[in-house]
C-alpha cells in the first residue's frame, strides 16, 4: 500500500527560504542565545501564495542529534493546502533508475519506512551569494510576491526533485536515521545516486575510516574521533581507527571557523563535557600528511562536515 507523502523540506519564514530539517537545526543553532524558533510553512508555490500560508511543524531540530531519541523531521498537520500541492496525497514509487527488479522493490519499500530519504545527492558546493539564510540565496524580502522568487520554493507540476539534494547534513541524517530505524537487510539494500558518479550502493558513499582508501574519489568518511585541546576557535580531531597502521586527523583553523556562518552549531556540539567521543562525517579524501607518518582528511568546505558527540553511558 503506498505510503503518506512524508515532508523533507519547508519554507522558513525567519531564513527567508526553503529547508531540510538539518539546514534549519544548523542555523537554529548558529543563533546567538536566546534562539529564537523558527516558523514553517509549506513550501509548494500556490500554498505560499495564499493569504494564510500551512503551517509545517518541526519536531526535534531546536535539539543537538544526541539529544534526541527521535530524528528532527517536519510534521504536516495536512490544514489549509490548495488542491494538487506536492506534500498531499500518497507517496508514488521510488524511481527504478539504474535498479534491477527485486534490488528496485527492496530500495524502494525501505525508503518508505523512513521519515526521509535520497534518490540523488549533488556534491556540487554552491558558495553563498550573501549572508542571509542557510544557503546564501534566499530573497531579503521574505513576503515578496507570497511564494513566487522564493528560494527554493517548488513550482509546476514536477515533483520529482523532492528526494534529490545538495545538503550534505541532510544527507548523513538520512544515513544515520536508515542505520538506525532499518533491518541490516534494508539498510545494506538502499541506493544512492551520486551526480557526476551514477548509482552505487548507501554505504559504499560512506566508507568507514577503517576501509577509506587514500587516492579514492570524494566519499563520506565518517568514524568516532578524538578531540585535541582546543586553541582559539579551530579544532582538531584525531580519529580511533587508523589507515595503513598511520594515524588520521582532521584539522579545522581559527581562520576557517571565523570565516564560517555557522560556527555556533560546531561550538555547541564541540562544548559537549560529557562526550566520550565524537562521530565525524566529512566528504573528502584522505592525504598523506607532509611528514609522511600519518594522514589528513582534507575537506573543501565546512558546510561538508558534520559533527554528533558521543554521550558517555551513565552508571546503571
Amino acid at each position: 500500500m503506498p505510503a503518506k507523502i512524508q515532508v523533507s523540506e519547508a519554507y522558513c519564514v525567519e531564513l527567508g527560504e526553503v529547508v531540510s530539517i538539518s539546514d534549519a537545526r544548523r542555523a537554529y543553532f548558529s543563533q546567538s542565545e536566546p534562539r529564537a524558533r523558527y516558523t514553517f510553512q509549506c513550501s509548494y508555490a500556490d500554498c505560499l501564495a495564499l493569504a494564510k500560508p500551512p503551517t509545517i511543524t518541526a519536531v526535534n531540530y531546536a535539539s543537538l542529534p544526541q539529544d534526541t531519541y527521535r530524528a528532527a523531521h517536519f510534521r504536516d498537520p495536512g490544514v489549509g493546502h490548495v488542491p494538487g500541492c506536492h506534500w498531499q496525497g500518497e507517496e508514488p514509487d521510488v524511481s527504478d533508475q539504474g535498479l534491477g527488479g527485486e534490488a528496485a522493490h527492496k530500495d524502494r519499500e525501505a525508503k518508505r519506512k523512513l521519515h526521509d530519504f535520497i534518490n540523488e545527492f549533488d556534491p556540487t558546493i554552491v558558495k553563498p551569494k550573501d549572508g542571509k539564510g542557510v544557503s546564501g540565496s534566499a530573497g531579503s524580502n521574505p513576503a515578496q510576491g507570497r511564494g513566487q522568487g522564493r528560494s527554493g520554493v517548488a513550482k509546476g507540476s514536477s515533483f520529482s526533485t523532492r528526494n534529490r539534494t545538495s545538503s550534505f547534513e541532510r544527507l548523513v541524517e538520512y544515513y544515520r536515521n536508515a542505520h538506525k530505524d532499518l533491518s541490516s537487510n534494508e539498510f545494506f539494500g538502499l541506493q544512492l545516486k551520486v551526480t557526476g558518479e551514477g548509482e552505487m550502493p548507501l554505504i559504499s558513499y560512506f566508507p568507514n575510516i577503517s576501509k577509506a582508501a587514500p587516492g579514492s574519489p570524494n566519499r563520506v568518511i565518517h568514524g568516532g574521533a578524538r578531540l585535541e585541546p582546543r586553541k582559539g576557535n579551530g579544532f582538531m580531531f584525531w580519529f580511533i581507527d587508523r589507515v595503513d597502521g598511520k594515524g588520521v586527523y582532521l584539522k579545522v583553523t581559527s581562520q576557517e571557523m571565523d570565516a564560517y556562518r555557522f560556527r555556533g552549531f560546531f561550538n555547541d556540539i564541540l562544548a559537549q563535557d560529557d562526550a566520550d567521543y565524537f562521530r565525524v562525517f566529512g566528504l573528502g579524501r584522505l592525504v598523506l600528511s607532509e611528514t609522511g607518518k600519518s594522514y589528513r582528511l582534507e575537506i573543501d568546505d565546512l558546510n561538508r562536515l558534520t559533527i554528533f558527540a558521543v554521550k558517555k553511558k551513565q552508571p546503571a
